[in-house]
């Protein structure tokens, strides 16, 4: 399908195509067109087109007939590079919003997890110092000895869970490995 630019019809382009497909540039395309300052640069560069353009393109209408092979090979190879990596990067075709979600999530994961961890912490030495009970420094140096016990104790149970997950992966892999050599 032929597609019309300035009022001109064009051979169409399976890559630009495919790239224009993308929901995150579609969304772009759209919002640069909707924007005052886009429209503006469209309209200049629809002015530089007629002006400087469009009455030298028909001097290059032979040489185009003899590179028109190789431009049409060259889409095609970039059309299936493209289609290669949506199948390698799938969140390519996640709604763009979607995506400014996944984005702000792993940009403030290490935010959200010292709240977290924070949190928790407030909440084991507030449960600590109810268990010991009374009030002053000393309850309140018990408590912080005790909360700094348990969350010692929680982080060397987590790590000793990391250990053992990567210690049985090692030895999986290592007894693929033999398998395969002795194949």
């Amino acid at each position: 399908m032929a597609a019309q630019v300035n009022g001109e019809v064009h051979p169409s382009s399976a890559t630009l195509s495919h790239i224009t497909g993308y929901p995150i540039i579609s969304d772009g395309i759209t919002y640069f067109k909707g924007n005052p300052y886009g429209q503006k640069s469209i309209e200049l560069g629809d002015s530089a087109y007629k002006t400087f353009a469009k009455p030298v393109i028909p001097y290059f209408a032979k040489p185009y007939e003899y590179v028109s092979p190789y431009i049409k090979k060259a889409d095609v190879i970039g059309d299936d590079t493209l289609s290669k990596i949506d199948a390698r990067l799938p969140a390519l075709k996640k709604p763009t919003n979607e995506l400014w979600t996944d984005g702000k999530n792993l940009v403030f994961f290490p935010v959200r997890k010292g709240v977290e961890t924070k949190e928790h912490v407030f909440d084991i030495y507030s449960s600590e110092y109810k268990k010991v009970g009374g009030d002053g420094i000393v309850t309140s140096s018990k408590a912080l000895v005790s909360a700094g016990l348990v969350v010692t104790s929680e982080a060397l149970a987590w790590i000793g869970d990391l250990l053992r997950t990567g210690k049985v992966q090692a030895k999986e892999a290592g007894n693929d490995i033999a398998r395969q050599a002795n194949h």
